[in-house]
């Protein structure tokens, strides 16, 4: 088998072969090409780290580098994507420019993940398009390139790409949280988890088959947990729900903003925070004697993102039926969603077979919210699809982070005017 990693001078990138090797001997994996961009500084540099690694594992599969799409992609079985349209300078502007207009700036939610997901577009549009073409029949993609939610609707829908499947590390994380605290495996946790890419719900936990979710609830939330600032621990508990941490951003919108003033003036915004961050890994990861994911990592974020991804790349070339939860299409699984919309959603996971598991209605209180933004993404590739900025007015006119009136029409005219070589079809 062959994984195609686009995107493989990602400084995440150690901790994703840390996972292939870990789970080589499960999926008969024989190949692993790193593909990126020739100018990318640091591409060389994380790729030689990873050929470390995997001579010190006594070499239990091939890997390889280069530049050429079609080099990565021919024969592969499974591509993963983690690039980042625009570099870590687009994900800066995502986040400056909206605080001008007194808005949220973040990479997946908001103005930033308008303008993230635009970019984004046309590079999945040129790879799938390279699968296709090189990459085995039925080719799996997975998929951690922001935003990831976004990009999983364009690819299923607008490409029709079906077996594209959006990842994020949160789930997981939660699973992980729950199975410690009860000193159980993950996989006796299950999760009545639902909503979208960053902006989802949590209203029931069972372990080995016992409703726990009020022991749960506490245990997630019990006050050595909570910090100083406990408002939107307070809400969860008054809702009874296991809140996405990206929730903050719509329930409560004000303290959010303007903490990200005070930490953009005071330290830089996050995107700032990672560009020095990752510039002093990428100095740890050329040193000639390091042959391992280095302990500086865990401060980039992202948290088990190996774990999502392996397992599941594992599990689609087994017959175990486990459970993933994944961005793809809800196909009846939340009853009183649309099946069309993709969101993210428990799935059994088979080869070749990814069926979201049925879980009844989604609670009321959530549903309002989901449909508002997965609007808004729609009319977000709408905008793309038909080089329309009166499509990318209207998606951000529906987006309740989004600012009103003549403020909208400048912060839509700067967004575009600072990403206008990486946006060429939006004008």
């Amino acid at each position: 088998m062959k994984i195609a990693v686009i995107g493989g001078g990602s400084t995440y990138m150690p901790e994703l072969m840390e996972g292939l090797l870990k789970h080589h001997n499960k999926m008969d994996l024989q190949e692993v090409y790193l593909l990126d961009l020739k100018d990318s500084t640091k591409f060389k540099t994380v790729a030689e780290l990873c050929i470390r690694m995997v001579e010190k594992a006594d070499n239990p599969f091939d890997l390889k580098y280069g530049y050429e799409s079609a080099d990565a992609l021919t024969d592969a079985d499974f591509i993963i994507q983690q690039y980042r349209p625009g570099l870590i300078e687009g994900r800066i502007n995502d986040e400056k420019i909206p605080l001008k207009y007194s808005s949220i700036g973040q990479e997946t939610t908001g103005a930033g993940g308008f303008a993230c997901g635009l970019r984004g577009f046309p590079v999945v549009e040129k790879y799938i398009e390279a699968i296709r073409k090189w990459a085995k029949p039925n080719a799996k993609v997975i998929n951690f390139t922001n935003p990831s939610g976004m990009i999983s609707e364009f690819a299923v829908h607008y490409l029709e790409y079906e077996n594209f499947y959006g990842l994020c590390n949160i789930p997981v994380n939660m699973i992980q949280g729950i199975a410690e605290s009860f000193n159980t495996e993950r996989e006796a946790v299950f999760l009545r988890y639902y909503g979208l890419n960053h902006m989802s719900w949590v209203d029931g936990v069972w372990v080995n088959g016992e409703d726990i979710t009020s022991k749960a609830l506490k245990e997630v939330y019990k006050p050595e947990n909570i910090p100083e600032s406990a408002e939107f621990e307070e809400l969860a508990m008054e809702m009874q729900m296991i809140l996405n941490p990206y929730l903050r951003y719509y329930y409560l919108t004000r303290e959010m903003l303007k903490e990200e003033i005070e930490s953009a003036a005071e330290k830089g915004t996050r995107g700032e925070q990672v560009r020095k961050i990752e510039k002093e890994l990428v100095a740890k990861y050329s040193r000639k004697d390091l042959d391992k994911k280095p302990e500086e990592l865990s401060q980039r974020g992202g948290s088990m993102y190996s774990t999502a991804a392996v397992e599941l790349i594992r599990d689609l070339c087994n017959n175990d039926n486990r459970l993933h939860i994944i961005n793809t299409k809800n196909n009846g699984a939340v009853e009183n969603l649309p099946s069309d919309y993709v969101l993210e959603i428990n799935t059994v996971v088979s080869k070749d077979a990814a069926k979201p598991v049925t879980i009844g209605n989604a609670d009321k209180r959530t549903t309002g919210l989901i449909h508002t933004i997965k609007n808004f993404e729609r009319l977000t590739i709408e905008s793309y699809t038909q080089n329309s900025t009166t499509k990318a007015k209207q998606a951000l006119m529906l987006h309740p982070l989004a600012p009103k009136g003549k403020e909208l029409d400048e912060m839509i005219k700067d967004l575009l005017d600072s990403n206008s070589k990486l946006m060429k079809n939006v004008s």
